[in-house]
């Protein structure tokens, strides 16, 4: 008799769950784009460009993102294009700089530049 309450506690604890299925954790999938931006000169044309996968290989057409990509090419100013991409839902995730190539000045050899771009990584949610 003094053993059927710890055979009713394991039978019971058999039966419990501590955590959920993974089918009930359900992520809302993202979509990601990258703003670079060339930091070299800001007055060159094409120093702003969206990636969005479309060089990828097998990647598929989006009408959307190559027309936002022409209105974001012909913009100068870097909050504008990120306040325009915002007005269409996406959030800045990530900002990162990164080093594409060191050159010397053409004036003396012992000056050198660091040539850099930025990216900024953006996301949506997918509907």
């Amino acid at each position: 008799m003094k053993y059927l309450p710890l055979i009713l506690c394991l039978l019971c604890a058999v039966d419990a769950k501590a955590q959920a299925s993974p089918s009930a954790l359900v992520t809302t999938p993202y979509r990601y784009c990258a703003l670079v931006v060339d930091d070299r000169l800001f007055s060159v044309p094409d120093r702003v460009q969206l990636d969005y996968g479309q060089s990828a290989p097998g990647a598929v057409a989006d009408p959307e993102m190559a027309e936002m990509a022409k209105s974001i090419r012909a913009s100068h100013s870097i909050i504008d294009v990120l306040n325009y991409l915002g007005r269409h839902g996406w959030e800045l995730f990530n900002v990162t700089t990164v080093q594409t190539q060191g050159r010397r000045s053409s004036l003396d050899n012992a000056t050198s530049y660091v040539d850099s771009e930025t990216r900024y990584l953006l996301r949506r949610r997918t509907p």
